[in-house]
């Protein structure tokens, strides 16, 4: 009896706490559809938003994953229920319920437990930073940077859809090739941001004296003139136009002997005649008598002296005599303005008007090819040193290729060669972070205008784009005010996304960021047998990009890459944030597939309490 009374507890006890697992199995459970149920139909929604009713494919979006993960014999429970509803325009709501069978509670009176679970889901897109980096070398010509220009525009679309009224989305562009076109952004920043003077590699014309005349005192002979001409008969006709007095007689002997002794000096006005070699011509008239036919002929100096009036010193002129090419420093504090200059460069030391085009020399970099860690004094890897007027080594500099030769070489070189200026790609101007909201429901025509703009040119540089994208969007550095906070006070989701096509490929033949890499020798030094190729560079430039992608990610943002045509390699891969933020397309579909897979992700799908 004691036995038999003791079970009734026990049962109690035992069939309480199989039937309470049950009932919390079934709850995490239930919890888990619903909120799947709820996230699926939200993504659904996309960036549209609930007006009278929720549409049928949402709801029948929601009841498939719901169904899917809350099968209707799952624990023996049963009478499952799921209800979708919208509190407003952009958030999804959800309420669960199901019966729960009891076993050995039933002993006691109790068959069923309900339980009910609510969930509800909705697109977190806080304030978010994205700088577009995008690779503008030749190869990008053509199909493919229409292909690109497509899939941005895919990648606003997507963002601004889902854009929540109270966030701040900005945008920035940073097309790149073998140099940054970000002029204008360094200009409306702070112009001392850029150097005063910079030494680029160019040319002097030499010039050499030649005498204009020779310097005059009182008494110097002067107007002096050398010629052969005939005489008159009389000295004192000499200057005379009148023909006859120089027509002499062939027969008249006398005639021919005075013309003989005729040589002398003589004064003809203010000038003074030296006659020699006179020469009798007894035929010369032809077709006169004899008695006019023969001809006096001389060489006659004449010379004046000089007075007061005809003093003067010996003047001279420059003439062209060669060039020397070698490394020249110029004044660049009105060109970096973007005023339009004047340099002695042109042919024969002509000068040549320019004006900046917006393209950057670094600052002082370190010539080394392994960037493990990054050494002091590459300044150009560091994206948060604000340049100082104090230390130029600091300040970038402008590309100016109107005036940059080509000599082949470290070496001084003189040469009467005109010879060609250094080709210089100059990308897109860059486009620092900015709002582009939608315009009465359509596509921002500024934000369509600088993708529109996109020009493929040059070589390519993959590390001076990610270099620049670095210093666009970061918190800290020369766009700190900008870039720090958010004006609602609400975090900022930064984030980097990197598309090329192609290899690194710096092209030794151009001027770049770094200069010329044979005459200037930044980058790597000089090359042994003088000239880099350009593999040898390219190996230098991964190990920037390596380095650069390492700092940025340090720097909590995260890089998204994206190969068009080309797969992945090494470096390119390795840039990004994790393997899962790193695409390969194959064509222009899925180009536009990965540029709307990031959008979704910066959009961040999230549960909510």
């Amino acid at each position: 009896m004691l036995t038999a009374a003791a079970m009734i507890p026990l049962i109690g006890v035992i069939g309480g706490g199989l039937d309470i697992s049950r009932i919390y199995l079934v709850e995490s459970r239930l919890q888990q559809a619903c909120d799947s149920a709820t996230l699926a139909a939200r993504r659904e929604l996309g960036g549209n938003v609930i007006g009278d009713s929720i549409p049928a494919n949402i709801r029948n979006t929601a009841d498939n994953f719901f169904g899917n993960n809350f099968r209707t014999d799952m624990y023996g429970a049963e009478n499952e229920n799921f209800t979708l509803s919208a509190p407003n325009a952009t958030r999804m709501n959800g309420t669960a319920n199901v019966e729960v069978p009891m076993t050995l509670m039933s002993v006691f009176g109790i068959d069923n437990h309900e339980i009910s679970v609510t969930c509800s889901a909705e697109l977190n897109l806080p304030n978010v930073d994205v700088m577009l980096v995008l690779d503008m070398s030749g190869s990008m010509a053509g199909q493919r940077i229409s292909d690109l220009k497509a899939a941005v525009l895919d990648f606003y679309d997507e963002v601004m859809g889902v854009k929540p009224e109270d966030a701040r989305i900005r945008i920035g562009f940073m097309p790149y090739s073998a140099a940054v076109n970000v002029g204008a952004e360094l200009q409306s920043g702070n112009p001392d941001f850029l150097a005063d003077s910079f030494t680029y590699q160019s040319r002097e014309a030499k010039f050499s004296q030649e005498s204009n005349n020779d310097a005059v005192e009182v008494g110097d002979r002067i107007e002096e003139s050398w010629s052969t001409e005939l005489l008159p008969r009389n000295p004192v006709q000499l200057a005379f136009a009148d023909e006859p007095q120089y027509h002499w007689n062939k027969n008249n002997n006398a005639h021919r002997d005075k013309c003989r002794n005729y040589d002398g000096t003589y004064q003809v006005g203010d000038e003074t005649w030296v006659i020699s070699n006179a020469t009798w011509l007894p035929d010369y008239w032809t077709h006169w008598r004899n008695n006019q036919k023969a001809a006096c002929q001389a060489d006659i100096y004449k010379y004046s002296i000089a007075g007061e009036g005809d003093v003067h010193e010996e003047t001279f002129t420059e003439v062209f005599d060669y060039y020397i090419y070698r490394p020249i420093t110029f004044d660049t504090s009105a060109f970096k303005l973007g005023q339009t200059v004047q340099t002695p460069t042109g042919t024969k030391g002509a000068n040549v008007s320019s004006s900046w085009n917006g393209c950057i020399e670094e600052r002082q970099t370190v010539a080394q090819s392994t960037f493990d860690t990054i050494p002091d004094g590459a300044y150009d890897l560091d994206i948060n040193l604000v340049p100082t007027l104090a230390d130029p080594a600091t300040q970038w500099r402008p590309m100016w290729p109107q005036i940059t030769y080509d000599r082949g070489g470290p070496d001084v070189l003189e040469s009467t060669t005109d010879k060609n200026v250094r080709g210089a790609s100059c990308p897109s101007p860059a486009v620092r972070l900015t709002e582009f909201p939608k315009e009465g429901g359509s596509r921002n025509a500024q934000f369509e205008a600088h993708v529109n703009s996109l020009s493929p040119l040059g070589g390519t540089m993959h590390d001076i784009g990610m270099i620049w994208a670095a210093r666009f969007i970061s918190p800290k550095g020369i766009f700190a005010s900008a870039n720090a906070a958010a004006p609602n006070g609400e975090p900022i989701a930064r984030h980097i996304i990197f598309m090329t096509d192609g290899q690194m490929q710096p092209g030794p033949v151009w001027t770049t960021a770094y200069g010329n890499y044979d005459m200037d020798g930044r980058m790597a030094g000089f090359a042994p047998d003088g000239s880099w190729s350009e593999s040898q560079l390219a190996v230098i430039h991964n190990s920037r990009l390596d380095a650069i992608c390492r700092q940025i990610r340090n720097n909590n943002i995260t890089i998204w890459t994206v190969s068009f045509e080309l797969p992945l390699n090494d470096h390119t891969r390795g840039c990004a944030t994790g393997t899962g933020r790193a695409f390969e397309a194959e064509d222009a579909q899925s180009l536009s597939d990965a540029f709307k897979a990031i959008a979704t992700s910066i959009a961040e799908l999230r549960l909510v309490e």
